[in-house]
């Protein structure tokens, strides 16, 4: 059984009082209908990136949407922001997860949208700041992370990328692959 079947939801924060725990469940149950009417229409689901300080629990609800309906095909896919620190861990500690349960592993790669708002945030409140450093660290980690889900695709074909850039270098880096 999946959290979407049995309406609970493993703590996502320890911080999370009983309502917001519930809220999630709320939500969790408001995207698998999402998830289904997309599958019986063919379309695919594209779950968006928002700040870090929401996205843990973003990319948790994603994860069980692709858990529950990626088993066949690609229906759900998770965004993965390039312009954090953290991206190539995350894109590569989901390839990993959807390998070992065996389902399809589904992203759209961006580079970000949401930098000062991050950095106020993390100067604010005292915390490192998760942004890359410079745009070409970012247009590093965009390649990076893509580089390896094309090397998952040639291995996996049930595996989906979108690139998602205005950026002509990355499209065509994309093409020459």
């Amino acid at each position: 059984c999946t959290a979407a079947q049995t309406g609970q939801l493993e703590s996502l924060l320890s911080g999370f009082t009983e309502e917001e725990e519930q809220q999630m469940t709320r939500m969790l149950q408001r995207m698998d209908v999402l998830v289904k009417k997309a599958s019986e229409v063919g379309v695919r689901l594209m779950v968006d990136a928002e700040q870090t300080y929401f996205q843990p629990a973003i990319s948790r609800l994603t994860l069980e949407m692709q858990r529950k309906f990626n088993v066949e095909k690609p229906l759900v896919f998770n965004t993965y922001q390039c312009y954090l620190r953290d991206a190539y861990d995350s894109v590569t500690l989901d390839v990993e997860l959807a390998r070992r349960e065996g389902w399809c592993f589904a992203a759209k790669l961006v580079r970000g949208a949401y930098m000062a708002q991050e950095r106020a945030r993390a100067a604010e409140i005292g915390y490192e700041d998760p942004i890359n450093p410079t745009y070409e660290a970012t247009n590093t980690m965009y390649h990076r992370c893509l580089n390896y889900v094309l090397e998952e695709l040639k291995h996996n074909a049930k595996a989906k990328v979108m690139v998602a850039s205005h950026n002509e270098d990355t499209v065509r880096f994309t093409l020459r692959r």
